[in-house]
């Protein structure tokens, strides 16, 4: 009996000034246990010094799956993945788009869980977690769950929230070529949680593939307190925005100034009580407050750009 045939996926992989994690993470693509048709499209968001484009000209001639890659020379990540997206729709035969970012790498059987998880809950957009691996895991930020992926039961959820582990059909990402990932979140990062409510808001569907694994490098320099601090204020500047793209009626208003302030009371109310439980605690009750500072600084327009 002949098996039945497994959808065509593009893979998209964004990358900027990371030659070894990009060669670290094609070596990891090299070992996946997918048995449909597979390609990938790197997209070097380095127009100048093209260090991603010299590993897949490197790699390409004895690689496993046919591997293309494309210089975005507009400096923003959601260039890079813009790129790469409507690349992806023009392949042929393409069933879905699936994304990985160049500090991560996939266990072998993650793009088969994620294939698994479009199919039998025959839903649009598919995500998975994303597992911490430290540089220095002894270090004592690494020991705390400040780094914990959220995770879900596998099956159908109302969002995924980020783009770090994703699976589109490719019907559903050609309804959004004309700026998928907005142009305005280029330097800020959330441009993926904008899109997501955008989706969710469009009524389409969303299932978590909680065994499709994969892994984020996290060197030394993402291992310090003002770190952890900063993106928890990204995050909270995110949820503004993307809330306020979508409402922005006076009550909107009103509602994110109050989840702004009720996060940022409640973080800084539960500092002393999380001493007592350690450093990571009173961590974890610091980037509450911290997400609380940065809905409200992002109603001022004040923005961290992480990725700038």
């Amino acid at each position: 009996m002949t098996p039945p045939l497994q959808p065509a996926v593009s893979l998209c992989i964004p990358t900027f000034r990371r030659p070894d994690g990009l060669r670290k993470l094609l070596s990891h693509l090299a070992l996946l246990d997918y048995k449909g048709p597979l390609s990938i499209i790197v997209i070097d968001n380095d127009g100048e010094g093209r260090a991603g484009e010299a590993v897949v000209q490197e790699i390409a001639p004895g690689f496993r799956f046919p591997i293309v890659c494309l210089v975005e020379p507009r400096r923003g990540h959601t260039y890079a993945y813009n790129t790469g997206f409507a690349a992806a729709c023009r392949t042929p035969s393409t069933d879905y788009v699936a994304v990985l970012d160049d500090d991560e790498y996939p266990s072998p059987g993650w793009l088969t869980e994620m294939i698994a998880a479009a199919v039998q809950y025959r839903v649009d957009i598919v995500g998975g977690p994303v597992f911490p691996v430290f540089d220095d895991p002894t270090h004592w930020l690494a020991r705390g769950q400040l780094y914990a992926p959220q995770r879900y039961p596998t099956g159908p959820v109302a969002m995924i929230y980020g783009a770090g582990n994703m699976l589109i059909r490719r019907a559903t990402l050609d309804h959004y070529l004309d700026e998928p990932f907005s142009h305005a979140f280029a330097f800020t990062g959330g441009s993926d949680l904008d899109f997501f409510k955008r989706c969710a808001r469009d009524g389409r569907s969303f299932a978590w593939a909680d065994h499709a694994e994969v892994f984020e490098t996290t060197p030394r320099s993402r291992m310090t307190v003002s770190w952890v601090l900063l993106r928890a204020f990204r995050i909270g500047s995110d949820n503004t925005r993307t809330d306020r793209a979508v409402a922005d009626r006076p009550r909107d208003a009103v509602v994110r100034w109050v989840k702004g302030a009720g996060l940022f009371t409640y973080g800084v109310a539960l500092a002393p009580f999380a001493l007592l439980r350690g450093r990571c605690a009173m961590i974890a009750s610091l980037k509450v407050a911290a997400r609380g500072v940065g809905r409200l600084a992002a109603e001022f327009n004040v923005l961290y750009e992480e990725y700038r």
